[in-house]
């Protein structure tokens, strides 16, 4: 039993200091130390993790934490530390994490000044919360997403033209020198709260495939024009140009491993209705992380 009670002393004092940040698990544990001096057992449940050693078997320890076991196995005099990667016991989505895609949209009204850019029109997203909600009782990989991002869009156009308003307070383009704009951009900026359905491969130990789909909607945080001119330096306006103060539309993402895509589009316009051209955004992107 000297061997169980150095392991577990051992692991008492490490693990608190690696399971910060880890996934909180679905199984409550107590500080409790439980040990069959029988059969040569011992396990110990802390917050967030749980240690079990067994002098009877082969695997005379594991350690797990969250979502990762360490099992040391002993072999002709040697021991050996293998990782595993343990199901989730609950359902958790995909949509937290940092996402960056391309802009472009459809026009409706064909104006020479919307003309887009779309390899430098990106856009850079992070989703900083999320609520997984599971609907099945024995298994976890059905259920419903939802949180809320913080999403920036920027429309870069190439063109001699600057966008302000007209009299009648609609947004226009007005010409500049030939050959003076360098680049003209609209940069956007939303808090989006989307509603998703989402699908996960039923055997996670070997891949995390899923897909999602559902609706989205978005309010405006704030916008900007930006004009960089050949000679003249660069001009910066904050003033309204009828940016849609709302966004809505449907979205998709899917993934397998570390390959996850998104996609969206919008059922409303860029610019607030009648007030400036009829153009309908939608963008295409990676998943780069996910919380």
């Amino acid at each position: 039993m000297s061997k169980i009670y150095t392991l577990i002393i051992l692991c008492a004092i490490l693990i608190p200091t690696g399971i910060m940040g880890q996934e909180k698990s679905k199984e409550k544990t107590r500080d409790i130390i439980i040990i069959d001096d029988t059969n040569n057992r011992a396990t110990v449940g802390i917050a967030g993790a749980k240690i079990e050693v067994d002098e009877q078997n082969d695997t005379i320890a594991k350690i797990t934490i969250g979502r990762r076991r360490w099992e040391f196995i002993e072999t002709y005099g040697d021991t050996k530390v293998r990782t595993v990667k343990v199901p989730r016991d609950d359902f958790k989505g995909h949509w937290a994490g940092v996402q960056l895609g391309f802009n472009n949209y459809i026009e409706l009204d064909q104006e020479p000044w919307m003309s887009l850019n779309s390899g430098k029109s990106m856009t850079f997203g992070i989703n900083f919360l999320q609520y997984s909600i599971g609907l099945q009782q024995q298994k976890n990989n059905i259920g419903l997403v939802t949180g809320m991002g913080w999403a920036v869009y920027n429309y870069r156009f190439d063109n001699d033209w600057t966008i302000e308003k007209d009299e009648n307070g609609n947004t226009i383009g007005v010409p500049a020198e030939p050959n003076s704009v360098k680049k003209s951009k609209i940069v956007a900026s939303y808090i989006n709260i989307p509603l998703l359905f989402e699908v996960q491969s039923g055997d996670k130990s070997k891949h995390d495939a899923f897909f999602s789909a559902g609706v989205y909607g978005g309010f405006n945080l704030g916008s900007h024009t930006k004009t960089v001119y050949y000679d003249s330096g660069k001009t910066k306006s904050r003033k309204d140009i009828n940016i849609n103060p709302f966004q809505y539309g449907v979205m998709v993402q899917m993934g397998i491993n570390f390959i996850k895509l998104y996609g969206t589009y919008n059922f409303s316009t860029l610019y607030e209705r009648n007030k400036g051209p009829e153009v309908t955004p939608f963008t295409v992107g990676l998943t780069l992380l996910n919380f």
